[in-house]
């Protein structure tokens, strides 16, 4: 290598790293080029580029696009040479090294706090990699120290740093006064029979905003709620410790969370509430008493809309229906919703809600019956696949277990639906709640007061009955209701 000593027709490129920014504000990478510039005045040399990445670690692997681009340049011999403010700041792992060495053929490398870097020379690439390693072992060592610290300090039940969670100060420790009665509404009603999403778009309406201020989505919702931090756990890599920091909610609370979780998952598995109509699933016919299905009708202009329809046949060909009753959706959907509304508005209300609170203990051990007859479904499938069970005794056993474990979520079903009612929020009326809710809560709405819909077939006459804007009869509707 020629030292420092230089040509002054040499084009020189600089290249500056910070691996942690913590303000976001490059004043690292800044200072860097800052002293570069002053050695590159020195060399006689003239900058033709700069590259640098921000908040990026050489010793992780990250793509560097900086890093990248100045590997580019020095290969298409765009650069003479290069001005580093040290020699950490191009690699850290001896890997990174040796393709920066084989590249750098003829173009010298220089730095601000170390000298040059000479890959020409034997002696030169000894130097070099005696350097990377221990740059390397310098990284490997603040890894190692760091994580030390973390484990300790998760053994101490100290907070981890990092984002602010919602519901806590920055510090970690102290409550957001604002933020954490919010946490508590948001578990307490998805234990209450809330859904994720019903939740996150009540609290958008009311303006508030998550940690971050932006808009709340079900994800976000969930999360907070799963947060162990708000039940005084500390986790770290997997282990769980006591927090040092007092908790927002208990154990106990915790566990009916998980119970609602795991009610959601049964309840929900098994009957989808995530339909794309209101009704799907309750109309059925009233001559023959098939369920019906709901189809696109063509209407005299030609355009298309829905309609509750009974199949003669369904997808394989098999009668299922007598095909003789069909019935626009939209009508009877704004009939149904009114009875509910009226239904509602009766003292019939405070029956049904009567006894939720005291139902709770008995909602939990449906839970579990349902949680421990699942297991004996599977515990009856592993004696039959290892042979402890023949194929006779196997079909017996799990078409009594199957019965069972059908009858608790059935019954389930029917609490977590009556739950949807006693979720109307205070000030509100059952009309403003049902306008404001989704799908899923009007669904469970639906499914706690009726049993089914029968709609029969039209009579003569009912081309001159008119509801609301429509040409029908509600005669031709009856609603089966649970209470």
């Amino acid at each position: 290598m020629r030292g420092t000593e230089y040509m002054h027709s040499q084009r020189i490129a600089i290249y500056a790293r910070i691996s942690r920014d913590r303000v976001g504000a490059g004043l690292g990478v800044a200072r860097q080029i800052e002293d570069c510039l002053k050695l590159v005045q020195q060399l006689g040399g003239e900058v033709t580029a700069t590259y640098e990445d921000n908040d990026i670690s050489a010793y992780s692997g990250k793509h560097r696009p900086g890093y990248q681009a100045l590997l580019k340049s020095m290969r298409n011999r765009e650069i003479d040479a290069v001005v580093v403010w040290h020699g950490d700041r191009l690699h850290r792992s001896m890997g990174e090294l040796e393709e920066y060495g084989a590249v750098s053929e003829n173009i010298p490398t220089y730095t601000v706090r170390s000298g040059p870097i000479d890959f020409t020379t034997p002696t030169g690439r000894l130097i070099a990699r005696q350097l990377g390693a221990v740059a390397s072992y310098h990284v490997e060592h603040s890894i190692e120290q760091l994580q030390a610290k973390k484990l300790q300090s998760a053994r101490a039940g100290l907070p981890s740093g990092g984002n602010r969670a919602y519901g806590w100060n920055q510090d970690g420790m102290t409550l957001n006064e604002d933020e954490a009665p919010v946490v508590k509404e948001i578990v307490q009603r998805f234990i209450n029979g809330d859904s994720w999403r019903s939740i996150a778009m009540d609290l958008n309406e009311r303006g508030i905003p998550t940690a971050k201020g932006d808009k709340w989505a079900a994800i976000n919702v969930s999360n907070v709620a799963k947060l162990k931090r708000h039940y005084g756990i500390r986790q770290h890599n997997g282990q769980e410790y006591k927090a040092a920091w007092t908790p927002l909610l208990s154990h106990e609370i915790w566990e009916d969370l998980q119970l609602a979780i795991k009610r959601g998952q049964a309840v929900f598995g098994k009957r989808s509430y995530a339909r794309k109509h209101l009704l799907t699933g309750f109309i059925f016919c009233g001559v023959c008493g098939n369920k019906m299905s709901i189809i696109n009708a063509q209407k005299r202009d030609g355009s298309y809309s829905p309609a509750f329809n009974c199949r003669k046949k369904d997808h394989r060909g098999q009668e299922v229906g007598c095909g003789k009753v069909k019935r626009k959706k939209d009508p009877v959907e704004d009939l149904v919703i009114d009875c509910i509304m009226y239904r509602l508005d009766t003292p019939e209300l405070s029956e049904l809600l009567a006894g939720d609170e005291s139902a709770t203990p008995a909602l939990k051990q449906l839970m579990r019956d349902h949680e421990l007859q699942t297991q004996r479904l599977q515990e009856i499938l592993a004696l039959y696949s290892t042979g402890d069970m023949d194929f006779s005794e196997y079909k017996t056993a799990k078409a009594s277990a199957q019965a069972r474990l059908e009858t608790l979520g059935l019954e389930l079903e029917r609490q977590t639906s009556k739950r949807a009612i006693a979720n109307i929020p205070a000030g509100q009326t059952v009309r403003e709640a049902w306008e404001k809710s989704d799908l899923m809560w009007k669904r469970q709405l639906v499914d706690a007061l009726i049993e089914k819909v029968l709609i029969y077939p039209k009579q003569p006459g009912d081309g001159k009955a008119k509801y609301k804007q429509w040409i029908f009869n509600p005669d031709r509707v009856e609603i089966i209701w649970k209470a």
